[in-house]
């Protein structure tokens, strides 16, 4: 793995990080009462089992996407609070993860998806990538690390629904 050095002379900028994770949590909130509204109300809009697999999955990709970059701007505000070093933060571990995941490109006319959850997946998807620029930049590139079971799950389930 190829790793910038780390110095405690180069943080990351405390006004654009505490901004970017202001963003990063309204967007999250966002969601998060989007999903309440849509699970209080009847689908009947998603008729066919294949759209509610797929309307699942993607409710499931935007959320791996806020919770990857929430954690890394928790263990960004970690590093900035003096609780864990910087090379402590830079561990494959604590990067930012399931780039894999969190990245793929949605056929928008696939699976009956509604217009706000598309708007949802575009926002995730446009900070994450916001989100792993910022963790290159401080830390350096990264191997690919996506061999969660969870993100496993997903990719088989992708596979076998035929809806790739």
């Amino acid at each position: 793995m190829t790793r910038k050095e780390i110095s405690e002379n180069e943080p990351v900028d405390a006004r654009f990080l505490n901004k970017s994770y202001q963003e990063a949590m309204a967007l999250t909130q966002d969601v998060a009462h989007y999903f309440e509204e849509q699970y209080a109300q009847p689908h009947n809009y998603r008729s066919e089992a294949g759209d509610e697999i797929f309307y699942a999955s993607e409710s499931l990709r935007i959320s791996s996407c806020l919770m990857h970059v929430m954690s890394w701007f928790l263990v960004q505000k970690g590093v900035a609070a003096g609780e864990i070093t910087r090379e402590e933060a830079g561990a494959p571990k604590m990067r930012l993860g399931a780039k894999k995941i969190c990245l793929v490109d949605v056929d928008p006319t696939k699976g009956n998806l509604p217009t706000a959850l598309m708007h949802f997946l575009e926002k995730s998807q446009n900070l994450y990538r916001q989100v792993a620029r910022m963790d290159r930049m401080v830390y350096g590139e990264i191997e690919d690390m996506d061999t969660n079971p969870v993100h496993q799950l997903m990719d088989r389930i992708q596979k076998n629904d035929g809806l790739d």
